[in-house]
């Protein structure tokens, strides 16, 4: 995984310069080691030391404290998850972050005032340009057992600690032409993921996980409209460009979902998924092809157009009640849906299905009703062998 250091403007993300981490990358836990940690006694001691990564303003409250930056925030306000291929990390100028962190306190330290100082890694402080003095924070600490004798497993120093303060201040309807427009959605499907078998009465499943994403330069936006006491709401596709909405095209319909865990609208056929044998024929197709349309992982923040804060987005997803008569889904660039395919009739049934090489096959829309900059890029596929016995079948994955 590489890391740069971006700066955006508009929609693009420029690169500056590639930025060496400490360690291997992950984007679950941020930037590794950005923090250096320490806790020294009355003497000067140094008496414990820890790290901690950097993942945006996600440990504690953001909040503005000067009016040289922006009136909202715009970084995202998490890290990534598992799926996520591209994340950009940041603070914005003039919000502050709080930081919980944690570091050892030694069993046999006495009581007393101790000194704890948070600095940015001086590897970091290199490659990004900063100078040692900001770059460095300390508080002083009070440390005094609880007269019965009892501590959590963090205390006294987590505890005693108060967060250090930041001082305010500037830090020094032609869906044909829509195809090629700025502002248009591009739903990829991600490879299945998660595979597992389990057995159920008399019968074997293949379980799974699949995550259609946004691609595209703009998010993807669909309102359910209800007609009376119809069963179904007519689905509207929406195209915005900066904000606003500049074309719509009807994309099918909604339907009320009443299973046990849902109970909200689909869109129909939004996604397909089958299983295929060696020679892709299809062997197996999944009983879910609806789903109610939602940010839950960010895949790609990188890309011209993504959303870095889906959560608090102005166009956020709403999956409606039974007697909803209005509803809006969106999908925003840059951001996944994924569903879990572990329940009877979305699972595959592969009972009496004899061992062997597989393919899984998830395909965002599949029908292509939805106006896309590209249909070539809706299929995912991974290979899977299947093994075992009845009752204890076993799914490997084949890379």
């Amino acid at each position: 995984m590489s890391l740069w250091q971006v700066r955006r403007t508009g929609d693009h993300v420029e690169r500056l310069r590639k930025i060496h981490p400490t360690r291997t990358v992950h984007l679950t836990e941020g930037v590794p080691d950005f923090f250096a940690i320490s806790l020294h006694d009355a003497n000067g001691h140094r008496i414990s030391t820890a790290t901690a990564p950097f993942c945006g303003p996600i440990d504690g409250e953001y909040v503005r404290v000067s009016s040289a930056g922006p009136a909202e925030a715009t970084y995202p306000q998490q890290c990534g998850t598992k799926l996520t291929r591209g994340l950009v990390l940041g603070i914005d100028n003039g919000w502050a972050s709080a930081l919980n962190v944690v570091v050892p306190f030694p069993s046999k330290a006495a009581d007393g005032t101790y000194t704890l100082t948070i600095k940015i890694n001086a590897a970091y402080r290199k490659q990004l340009g900063l100078a040692a003095a900001p770059s460095t924070a300390s508080v002083r600490l009070t440390v005094k057992t609880d007269s019965g004798g009892k501590c959590d497993p963090l205390c006294p120093a987590r505890r005693e600690a108060a967060h250090p303060t930041v001082a305010p201040g500037a830090p020094t309807k032609d869906t044909d032409s829509l195809t090629t427009a700025d502002g248009v959605p591009d739903l990829r499907a991600l490879p299945a993921h998660d595979m597992s078998t389990e057995h159920q009465g008399q019968r074997d499943f293949l379980d799974f996980g699949a995550t259609i994403w946004n691609a595209g330069s703009g998010p993807l936006v669909l309102e359910g409209f209800r007609r009376g006491n119809r069963p179904r709401m007519d689905a509207v596709q929406f195209i915005y460009r900066h904000g606003h909405p500049v074309a719509s095209h009807p994309v099918g319909q909604l339907e009320f979902d009443t299973r046990r865990g849902h109970n909200h609208w689909h869109l129909e056929d939004v996604a397909r998924y089958d299983l295929l044998d060696a020679h892709g024929h299809r062997v197996l197709v999944s009983g879910k092809q609806s789903f109610c349309l939602a940010p839950t992982d960010p895949i790609d923040l990188t890309i011209r157009g993504a959303d870095w804060q889906a959560e608090s987005s102005d166009l956020g997803s709403s999956c409606g009640g039974e007697e909803a008569i209005w509803l809006r889904e969106v999908l925003q660039a840059g951001w996944g849906d994924t569903y879990y395919q572990d329940r009877a009739g979305q699972s595959f049934d592969i009972t009496g299905l004899p061992n062997g090489r597989y393919q899984v096959r998830v395909t965002a829309d599949p029908h292509h009703r939805l106006a896309e900059t590209s249909y070539r890029n809706n299929v995912g596929l991974v290979s899977v062998v299947l093994g075992g016995t009845a009752g204890h079948r076993t799914v490997k994955v084949v890379r």
